[in-house]
């Protein structure tokens, strides 16, 4: 039996005026997603622990099917894992998002430095570490502005906040607070003066998603499964590192409306060859809603299904026993601009899955099953039991 997660990253969404009182998955043209949900059967799942906020490390760790309860202890050490920086047991790690404020440094005025380059983001990356090559902080380049700072030997207990979430936004009552926060937040106004006017609209760093370093289960020791991860995303890769799986790179991946949308679907079904699951991550649809999009939703929705779907699904076919697990791990709605904890819905298809009732896929599909601890979607999908 041959398995692959397509994770649509943020793809389900609320009612819309300007699409008829439809949401994204409602207006787009996806016949293939509505292939997929006539011949199989459709659910919700329950990505987000009760209280917990809807961020793509927690919501991603349940639909591979781990609980984030027992093993999550940050996303940043996840993706620190993903580019291999060892932390100590006495370390902890940021993400370190390149952001863009205002002049006045007060406003957010964007998350991601209006999507900085690689290159461009690298240089800023560098800069900082010189100018703290003597301390105990370490910065680390990622993918455009997602990046990674480590403080070695300190201990905290802040709570930070995901610039994403505070989009045009006085950032005062915002900066981390807590235990060590003032240290955390003479690194952010230093920046300030290292950053502005050197990297195009990157003029500050942003700090957040702290932790220490998590382990898993391997996933083959868990669930019995080869598998391998195919994500541009640190969070993803990083989770696929740590859970020992094949991470696989695709060229021209971008986790952005231009990634290399057929590349990935290709790579999976190549993969499979030698793996019995693959975990496809596709971060386009979140973006788009982070930035208000309902254009760029749309494109990226529709790109899944006109771009990955046929190739997924007739690769799937050459191996005789196959299933298809398709979801979001949060909702983004674009009129919101941020993650909701909101139950998401998801399509299992494959080669012995009776069909339920459902001729469409979208928010409202009507369910033949529901996970309220959304980490049981990993056996369920897998073994078919509950």
């Amino acid at each position: 039996m041959k398995h692959i997660v397509l994770l649509c990253d943020g793809m389900s969404d609320h009612k819309i005026d300007k699409l008829d009182n439809k949401t994204v998955l409602e207006y787009a043209n996806t016949p293939h997603f509505n292939q997929l949900a006539k011949e199989g059967i459709c659910g919700l799942i329950h990505t987000t622990p009760e209280g917990w906020y809807p961020g793509s490390d927690v919501c991603n760790l349940s639909v591979f099917g781990y609980n984030p309860k027992d093993v999550y202890t940050g996303r940043s050490p996840i993706e620190a894992a993903s580019i291999g920086i060892d932390l100590g047991e006495n370390d902890f790690a940021f993400r370190c998002n390149l952001v863009t404020l205002d002049s006045q440094f007060k406003k957010m005025e964007d998350f991601s430095a209006f999507h900085i380059d690689n290159e461009t983001a690298k240089k800023a990356i560098d800069l900082l570490n010189e100018h703290f090559k003597d301390s105990n902080i370490e910065f680390y380049p990622g993918v455009g502005y997602r990046n990674i700072m480590v403080v070695r030997n300190m201990d905290f207990d802040v709570k930070t906040t995901p610039p994403h979430d505070i989009m045009n936004q006085n950032i005062d009552s915002y900066l981390p607070t807590g235990k060590n926060a003032d240290f955390l937040n003479k690194i952010i106004k230093k920046s300030w003066e290292l950053l502005d006017g050197e990297f195009k609209e990157a003029n500050s760093i942003w700090l957040w998603g702290e932790g220490k370093k998590p382990s898993l289960t391997p996933f083959e020791d868990k669930f019995g499964l080869k598998g391998a991860v195919i994500a541009a995303v640190d969070l993803i890769r990083g989770i696929g590192n740590l859970a020992k799986m094949t991470v696989i790179d695709v060229p021209g991946a971008t986790g952005f409306i231009d990634t290399n949308f057929k590349g990935k679907a290709e790579y999976a079904i190549k993969a499979l060859d030698d793996v019995d699951y693959v975990y496809i991550h596709v971060e386009a649809p979140d973006e788009a809603g982070h930035m208000g999009s309902i254009e760029e939703k749309l494109k990226a929705v529709e790109n899944i299904d006109k771009i990955m779907l046929p190739i997924i699904i007739n690769g799937l076919k050459k191996f005789g026993e196959y299933r298809l697990l398709i979801t979001p791990d949060h909702p983004t709605p674009v009129e919101i601009r941020t993650h909701v904890a909101e139950p998401v819905p998801a399509i299992i298809w494959g080669s012995d899955i009776e069909p339920d009732k459902n001729i469409e896929y979208n928010e409202f599909i009507v369910p033949s099953f529901e996970f309220k601890d959304g980490y049981k979607i990993g056996d369920f999908f897998i073994r078919r039991s509950k």
